[in-house]
């Protein structure tokens, strides 16, 4: 939590952290703008405001927003202004699994879902190869768009075999993973993963409100449960400008 007095960043969170100054005034506009003290559209106050009131230097302080900049939540527009943009609804390293439901909780807004549909079809070549399964098995296709606040995010395809649901697949809540788990008791451990991206997809980007010169972000995953068994293989068309992955590195 920032504290403000009297509208003014208290300058003794910033002096008396130990992280570097441009660090310590990152974390601090990124926190105002996720908390809405700065909503999207917001002008950002001058150099010279921000340098007085977080206590540093305009050098620092250009730092610190050249990652901001880099990370899609502020623009700057020549002769006017710097300015809040509309920021992405998962910013998360790409190493950590979870639904899609749950990264769009996690940014504080509500995930929804239209355009929901259930069909049983058989098995291509592609998808058989994917879960392990024969060609022409019979499988479930769900296909659904994934909201944030109403907006469209996400399309979502999964395929899962007839014969693991033995109950049947009935229409179900936001997460694919939470159904999974308490009505059948699978639970997902991990998944393999491909980053496509994609200039366009005549079906993806019309659902998604994209035109032609739009790209998009696939992800496609093959998920297992613990004892290794491929149970979904998903592609998921990603918004860009609403999604950013990131991979932590570590030196070896």
């Amino acid at each position: 939590m920032i504290l403000k007095i009297n509208g003014v960043i208290d300058l003794g969170l910033i002096q008396s952290d130990r992280r570097p100054l441009y660090e310590v005034a990152l974390k601090k506009m990124e926190e105002m703008i996720r908390s809405g003290d700065w909503p999207p559209g917001y002008r950002l106050p001058s150099e010279a405001k921000l340098s007085e009131e977080f206590g540093i230097s305009r050098m620092t302080l250009r730092e610190a927003m050249r990652v901001l900049e880099e990370e899609n939540l502020i623009v700057k527009q020549q002769g006017v202004g710097t300015f809040v943009k509309s920021r992405p609804v998962i910013k998360s390293g790409i190493e950590e699994l979870y639904s899609v439901t749950k990264a769009i909780e996690r940014e504080g807004m509500t995930a929804g879902t239209t355009d929901f549909s259930i069909n049983v079809l058989p098995a291509n070549e592609e998808e058989a190869k994917r879960l392990n399964i024969e060609k022409d098995s019979e499988i479930y296709r769900v296909d659904r768009v994934r909201t944030a606040n109403g907006e469209p995010v996400v399309y979502c395809i999964d395929r899962i075999p007839v014969s693991i649901l033995s109950d049947g697949l009935d229409s179900f809540p936001e997460s694919l993973f939470g159904y999974l788990e308490k009505n059948f008791n699978i639970r997902i451990a991990y998944a393999i993963s491909d980053i496509i991206p994609i200039s366009y997809h005549p079906v993806a980007s019309k659902k998604l409100g994209l035109g032609k010169n739009h790209a998009l972000l696939l992800l496609e995953q093959v998920h297992y449960d613990q004892n290794n068994r491929a149970i979904l293989y998903s592609s998921n068309f990603f918004k860009p400008d609403k999604f950013r992955f990131y991979v932590v590195r570590k030196r070896v």
